[in-house]
């Protein structure tokens, strides 16, 4: 069987309320990490349809990357 490599979906809602919503849904979701106040990071492995779906979950909350990579490309941007 193909192993399949976790990506990463930066929500901007806390772990605890991301949490409430991914539950029942299962969606290939491994972890759902804290990076900051009202930022987390969700762990998965989902694919097609259910990464759809996932990420109907969190539609207007998704981040393109993660806070570092922006604050990163911000200080690139200035120099």
């Amino acid at each position: 069987m193909t192993e399949l490599t976790p990506d990463k979906l930066y929500v901007q809602l806390s772990a605890s309320q991301t949490r409430k919503r991914l539950k029942g849904h299962g969606l290939g979701v491994k972890r759902v990490e804290a990076v900051d106040r009202k930022q987390c990071v969700v762990v998965h492995t989902a694919t097609g349809d259910h990464l759809r779906e996932l990420r109907s979950l969190f539609a207007g909350l998704l981040q393109s990357q993660s806070p570092q990579m922006d604050a990163e490309q911000g200080e690139q941007a200035s120099g």
